[in-house]
Formats: C-alpha cells, structure tokens, sequence
C-alpha cells in the first residue's frame, strides 16, 4: 500500500518531498523510521491532489489532526493520517506538513532534492543539508542523526571541500569524536574553526595542541556540545509553542478532525 501511495502521488503530480526520519534512512543516517513523513508544497493544488490519492488508498484521519484549511498548512500545522492494511494489522502512518521548521523555503528545498530509487519506487528526498536543519528538534536521539548526515555529506564532498562547507560541517557536528577526527585531521577545518564562534572547537583544538591537559578540554567540549544541544531543543519547544496553543483552541471548540473519519475531499 505504501508503494501504492507514492506511486499515485507521483503520478497526479503532487510536488512533496520524504523528510525527517525515513530520509535519514535512506541516506544511511538512521537504521529505522515507523513513520512517513512528506512536506507537500503549500498551495490548494497540491493539497487537493493529495486528499484524492489518500482518499483513493482509504487512509484516514489520525489524533490531534486540525482543519484542512490553507491558513493552518502554512503555519506549520501537522497532518496526521492512517492506512489499515487488514483488520489485524493497524497499518501504517503517514504525517505531513506544509511548512517544517527552519527551511522557510519548499520550492528552494525541492530544488535540491536527491532522488533514491527505493521499494516504493522513485522517492524525491529533502537534501541533506535541510534536512539536518529538519532534525534539530527537541527529541535528544535526532542530534547523533544529525552529525551521521554531516558525515555522509563530508563523505560526498571528500577530497573537495572547500571552506565555506568545512563551515558547515564544523557548525553542525554533534559528536565529540567527529569533531576531533576533522580538527586532527585536516589544516583547513582548524582554521575554519578559529573564525566560527563555537566554543567546543576551540576547546579541541587546545586540547590537540596542549596534550597534557587533553582530558580537561575534551570533557570541557562535551560539556559545549551538550549546551548548545539543549538550546537547539528549547528553541524546536519555542517554535511549536503557537501551534501547540492553536491546536488546543481548536480541540477546544471541537474542530479538530474526527480520529479515522474520512479526510475531507478538498481544502478549505
């Protein structure tokens, strides 16, 4: 049913990109993914193209689901949906959105999506680089995701990497030891790291040149990359705080959608 489902979206020409967890598994960044979440572009065409595909595949609606209504997609709201394959079995589940947060952008974002041919067919995914802005969220278990995306892409980049992508390697490396295998390894992120403004890569660096005190740095270093983490996260609680609060005003005066009713056949 899932290869169903990406085979009619391709084929009624909704323009979505595969985000978060399960593009991170195609990427080699994660190992396993129970949703699927798409970003579908925020116009009533492509919404309404979508209805009708999960219409056609009978999915319906799921918890804390608001109205199908322009303004709601594109402030960020989350669209949530189920797909019964059999009476014992609950199926799959499927989220999507219309703004994500931190890539402002669709159109710019599908510019520079790589397409993975997978069991479900031919699969446009968010790039890399957006999708690590995708995954700094408040769930901890996203931030070791993050610094395997920046090591595929410092993978896809080798030997070329010029400065302006050791700037964003260095900036969005969560991990202690990939920080220290870049900043040992090569010249250039060191220099790099002497112009950005992050505390832990300057700590590495003393503590690659100062040996005598390498522990004091090294444990100094994590202590900045579990800083910076958690002010990652309270800036994710900060953004979904106003659609958190839309969306009890909304379950409030009872207009979310009924949990497995039927989508409705259009936006509004």
């Amino acid at each position: 049913m899932i290869k169903k489902f990406f085979q009619d979206l391709n084929s009624e020409g909704v323009l979505y990109l595969l985000i978060s967890g399960q593009a991170a598994v195609l990427y080699g960044a994660a190992t396993f993914s129970e949703d699927i979440d798409i970003w579908v572009n925020p116009t009533p065409q492509d919404w309404n193209k979508l209805l009708k595909v999960i219409k056609k595949i009978k999915g319906r609606i799921y918890k804390l689901t608001p109205p199908l209504r322009m303004d709601l997609i594109r402030k960020g709201h989350g669209y949530h949906f189920q797909f019964q394959q059999s009476k014992k079995n609950l199926g799959w589940f499927l989220d999507v959105m219309g703004k994500v947060p931190r890539v402002d952008n669709f159109i710019r974002a599908f510019k520079k999506a790589v397409y993975y041919q997978t069991e479900w067919g031919k699969i446009p995914v968010v790039g890399i680089r957006d999708l690590v802005e995708i995954k700094k969220t408040r769930r901890l278990e996203d931030y070791p995701v993050i610094s395997n995306l920046v090591k595929i892409e410092y993978s896809n980049l080798y030997p070329s990497i010029s400065f302006q992508d050791w700037e964003w390697i260095l900036k969005n490396t969560f991990e202690i030891e990939d920080a220290i295998y870049y900043l040992s390894k090569y010249r250039r992120a060191r220099m790099v790291a002497n112009s950005l403004a992050r505390k832990c890569l300057n700590l590495i660096i003393k503590a690659l040149v100062e040996k005598g005190k390498k522990e004091f740095y090294i444990k100094e270093a994590s202590k900045q990359i579990a800083l910076e983490i958690e002010k990652l996260r309270q800036e994710d609680r900060v953004y979904w705080q106003s659609i958190i609060e839309e969306l009890k005003r909304l379950k409030k005066k009872a207009q979310l959608l009924l949990e497995n009713s039927a989508p409705p056949l259009s936006i509004y």
